[in-house]
């Protein structure tokens, strides 16, 4: 017969790491839990705060916000970088639940859903100032 015993609770081969030994007597690690990364949260609530604020400088005439471009920056900030957010968080937290540690947090993609409306809805005055800056241009070729 053998002498040698699996280890226990109690015994020396797990002192100081803390891991039980399952029944097998082998040691069992464990993975510490991912959580769902903040980042597209904030990175999207940062684009959309800058284009309001980009809109805002132009409404207001403060001096280098008044140029055309200014508008298109302001309309790539809110809907397409924006939703590339939304995008970004689905794919990391779909890529993530194929770990069963992984916590989810379905927070983060409602409020990014509630950040898009908003994106749409500060992208119109860029959109309409665009169209003015457009139209305004076709006039003046005298294409129209």
């Amino acid at each position: 017969m053998s002498s040698l015993q699996p280890p226990s609770m109690g015994s020396s081969a797990n002192i100081g790491m803390g891991l039980p030994a399952n029944p097998t007597g082998a040691v069992v690690e464990y993975e510490e839990p991912k959580k769902a990364s903040i980042l597209p949260l904030l990175t999207a609530i940062i684009l959309v705060l800058g284009s309001g604020a980009l809109w805002f400088l132009d409404a207001q005439g403060v001096y280098p916000f008044t140029y055309d471009y200014v508008n298109v920056v302001g309309y790539l900030l809110t809907p397409f970088l924006a939703f590339m957010c939304v995008a970004w968080d689905s794919a990391a937290q779909r890529a993530g639940r194929r770990s069963p540690w992984f916590d989810i947090r379905p927070g983060y993609s409602k409020a990014l859903r509630f950040i898009a409306v908003g994106a749409l809805i500060i992208a119109v005055p860029h959109i309409l100032e665009m169209g003015r800056s457009v139209g305004e241009w076709v006039v003046q070729m005298g294409i129209l």
